[in-house]
């Protein structure tokens, strides 16, 4: 036993004290970030706020009209294919651009962000998800909005701009220009990289790093921490294993006083039945679709039911879903075509094979660690449950009782 303590200790020597790619993850990551601290991560009205102040080129960020100039360079390539002739920019145009008097207007008529450059007869709405998705009419009723104030026939261009981290087509898509995030991001590097060293250009290079450790791929750090896993996998097993889990202990203590969530949701006038539990997995059943044709069908679950609310906890975090799971080909595909454009998830993109998720919000409103009370974290997440239950069932009901009842073969087979 000695010798395998000593050996582990030596192991941990060498990836804490002795592995130069370690102190340069860790000093990654040991960085203080305000937009962290200002709970900015996930807000999507946060994030607009700061690109709104970034690319107005009369704010005193010490940028001038660079920033706006890279987010106009972005749009140009992510419209350089577009079919929309009309509103495509290029490269060497916004290069000779005059943008220096640029208004950008933040939530003017609810549109995200809003830039128009009267020099240049050219208005841009920007509509930003982070988490969110796309409101079924909304890019519709903010471009009539723009158009309105804006004509065309006075000689005004306009570039609608869906900025996402998905890839994720825009519901009014022959309108609007899909723009992913890494793409500005990439921009946006090159202007931090030019600038002098500064409180604004400090402040940028903070959030291109937020973004990329809550939002996007990073290929540098991936690679160091395949390499780190590579040289010294036995001892960060060790370390993972046994790293204080404030988040588990909460999951623990959520699934043994399931009966008190269970009740939480009767008591808000849900019919909800416990329907399976894993690890880091509760799977409940909105009773009422069980008697739905075909529902009864499926293949992941030992129950058979088709759509099941999971809550889950996902590292740090514990999020809620609605899932419609694998099932018996002819039952599924009513259900999948009722569901698949009424999804609260991501309802553009492309659902898919076996699995589709209808909706998810996070649980918990903020991280918690060993320090916080447990009792009132697990509240909190009751009664975010209870909202999201409610809102998907008072959603989801409607349109399920839409599913064919006549389809004899159907509800036969669910039974089988």
């Amino acid at each position: 036993m000695s010798s395998v303590r000593s050996k582990l200790e030596s192991q941990l020597e060498q990836l804490l004290v002795n592995d130069d790619e370690f102190r340069r993850l860790e000093n990654e990551f040991d960085q203080f970030c305000p937009f962290e601290a200002l709970g900015m991560v996930r807000s999507e009205v946060r994030h607009g706020n700061f690109l709104a102040y970034l690319l107005d080129p009369g704010r005193p960020h010490g940028f001038h009209s660079d920033a706006l100039r890279a987010f106009l360079l972005a749009v140009s390539r992510a419209t350089s294919q577009s079919s929309q002739t009309a509103s495509r920019l290029k490269p060497l145009n916004v290069h000779l651009m005059d943008i220096e008097q640029a208004d950008v207007r933040r939530e003017w008529r609810s549109i995200d962000l809003l830039i128009v450059i009267p020099a240049e007869k050219l208005v841009i709405p920007i509509e930003l998800k982070v988490e969110s998705s796309q409101g079924s009419d909304q890019l519709l009723r903010y471009r009539r909005i723009v158009e309105s104030q804006w004509p065309k026939v006075d000689g005004w261009r306009h570039v609608n701009v869906f900025l996402t981290k998905y890839e994720e087509e825009p519901i009014d898509a022959e309108h609007w220009h899909a723009l992913n995030l890494r793409d500005l991001v990439a921009e946006l590097d090159i202007v931090s990289a030019r600038a002098s060293p500064s409180p604004g250009n400090d402040s940028l290079k903070a959030y291109l790093r937020m973004l990329r450790r809550h939002h996007l791929e990073d290929a540098d750090l991936e690679d160091i921490a395949r390499k780190l896993w590579s040289r010294h996998r036995e001892a960060l097993e060790f370390l993972a294993d046994n790293r204080p889990d404030a988040t588990a202990n909460l999951f623990e203590i959520l699934k043994e006083r399931k009966s008190v969530v269970l009740k939480s949701l009767k008591d808000i006038g849900l019919n909800v039945v416990l329907d399976a539990e894993y690890k880091n997995i509760v799977r409940f059943a909105f009773e009422q679709w069980d008697t739905l044709p075909g529902f009864k069908s499926s293949r992941w679950t030992d129950s058979k039911r088709l759509i099941l609310l999971e809550l889950k906890r996902e590292k740090s975090s514990i999020a809620a879903y609605l899932y419609l799971g694998p099932g018996d080909e002819a039952a599924r595909s009513q259900y999948l075509a009722l569901l698949d454009k009424t999804r609260l998830h991501r309802p553009n993109a492309r659902a898919g094979r076996d699995w589709m998720c209808l909706a998810k919000a996070d649980m918990l409103p903020n991280q918690i660690d060993e320090d916080s009370d447990l009792d009132l974290a697990m509240e909190a997440v009751i009664g975010s449950l209870n909202k999201f239950a409610a809102k998907v069932f008072n959603h989801f009901d409607p349109i399920l009782a839409n599913i064919d009842g006549s389809t004899a073969d159907i509800t036969a087979h669910s039974g089988s």
